[in-house]
């Protein structure tokens, strides 16, 4: 034990240079287990990746890579996989996975007063190292997916939002700016945007509010303005262009696509069985809508209950678990949308290790009951649908319980118990 808490203690940079040897080191694995082993250590969308990257070295539509259904862009990124070697892209994404734990330590501290008192400081490096040795969060990136480089942009536009780094009217622009690039790579991030407007104004809505004081409220100030016209623009400019080069094959299997998505494989929503059953039904899903407007009510009143500056990264993350939890399609790598939010909010938990640590059990046994299941269809052929789907709904109410908890137990300037102070939102 002594030795673990002497590891923990060394210089961050100690860490990040760990950090970057063990995602190297599984990089290199990947080749091996891919050769020896039925599951395949790299993801099949890095495959995908790959492929369009050769189609676009050649001057043609990434989206001639069946399944393809991202942004131009990532195939741009992962033109070296053709050029260098099959690898780079995960040595990327990786690098984003590191750079994402230094954002996370930089906005903690700020959370938390400032990087000058020592109790901060160790406060943050913890928060930070807990993404960085977070086996999902390593897993994801070297597998080869891509869902750490628009959180990283997310977390960096937080940043810029929330501190000094850059003074004035500037750092609304900056913050926007990095929320439209999220946004392009990955729609997800578009809910964020209220709760960080809201984090910018000036207001108090509870259940006494009337309509026309709550609407009044919610006219913008001159930062919340320079914050959404900054973000939309840079949405539009970088849209229209990847527009202009693939037209509406570009707008349909990027964004439309998504819409309307039915996924039957490696899938852990609750809605999978479901899915499967009107995979061929063309007709108006009643099922689907119903639950995308629940979705949508507790998004919104979760950007009212928390939409400060002091509780505005619980905001994102709360809406984070809840839009993986309702969405009708759900794989493992959507975990990342709201595991790399986690770091900003776990320090402010106030909860007994015990109590984490049986809501950690519950949250993963769920998920490996699910893909034990999923195993045994894919690779052994068994029909097993139902007992999917029942695992399906098992995890359901594992995300649900566990936010309710979370909710319970947070405590804004908690700081592990170790600090005994009052945020002040910020200005």
């Amino acid at each position: 034990m002594e030795r673990v808490k002497q590891f923990i203690n060394l210089p961050f940079t100690y860490h990040l240079f760990f950090g970057h040897l063990l995602r190297l080191f599984l990089i290199l694995y990947a080749d091996y287990h891919d050769q020896h082993f039925d599951v395949p250590y790299t993801d099949v969308d890095y495959k995908v990746f790959t492929d369009a990257a050769r189609h676009v070295l050649k001057g043609e539509s990434p989206y001639k890579r069946h399944t393809y259904r991202y942004s131009p862009v990532i195939a741009y990124l992962l033109l070296p996989n053709i050029v260098i070697g099959r690898n780079f892209g995960k040595l990327l994404f990786s690098t984003f996975d590191v750079l994402v734990t230094i954002a996370i330590k930089s906005l903690v501290e700020h959370q938390l007063g400032g990087p000058a008192d020592r109790q901060i400081s160790r406060i943050s490096m913890y928060c930070a190292l807990f993404w960085l040795y977070n086996p999902m969060s390593i897993a994801i990136s070297t597998r080869g997916n891509a869902d750490t480089v628009p959180c990283f942009f997310i977390i960096l536009s937080v940043l810029f939002l929330q501190t000094n780094v850059v003074r004035g009217m500037k750092k609304y622009a900056l913050s926007g700016i990095l929320l439209g690039i999220a946004i392009h790579l990955r729609l997800y991030p578009l809910v964020f945007s209220f709760p960080m407007y809201l984090s910018l104004g000036d207001y108090k809505i509870n259940r006494r509010t009337s309509m026309s004081d709550g609407l009044l409220a919610l006219i913008p100030n001159k930062k919340q303005i320079t914050l959404a016209l900054t973000c939309v623009l840079t949405l539009f400019t970088i849209t229209h262009a990847m527009y202009l080069l693939y037209q509406y094959e570009f707008l349909f299997e990027t964004y439309i696509y998504h819409l309307f998505r039915k996924d039957t494989r490696h899938n852990f929503s609750v809605l999978f069985y479901y899915s499967y059953l009107t995979m061929d039904q063309l007709a108006f899903d009643m099922v689907k809508t119903i639950s995308q407007v629940l979705e949508f009510i507790i998004l919104f009143v979760i950007s009212l209950a928390f939409g400060e500056p002091q509780t505005l990264t619980f905001a994102m993350f709360c809406q984070a678990v809840v839009l993986v939890a309702f969405n009708s399609v759900m794989t493992s790598q959507y975990f990342v949308w709201f595991l790399s939010l986690l770091p900003l909010v776990v320090h402010n938990l106030k909860i007994k290790p015990a109590i984490a640590l049986v809501l950690a059990v519950i949250w993963l046994a769920t998920q490996g009951a699910w893909l034990f299941y999923a195993y045994l269809l894919e690779f052994k052929s068994r029909e097993v649908f139902i007992l999917i789907w029942l695992k399906s709904i098992l995890f359901f109410c594992a995300n649900i319980y566990v936010l309710g908890q979370l909710i319970k137990n947070y405590c804004p300037g908690y700081g592990f118990g170790q600090l005994k102070m009052v945020l002040k939102k910020t200005k």
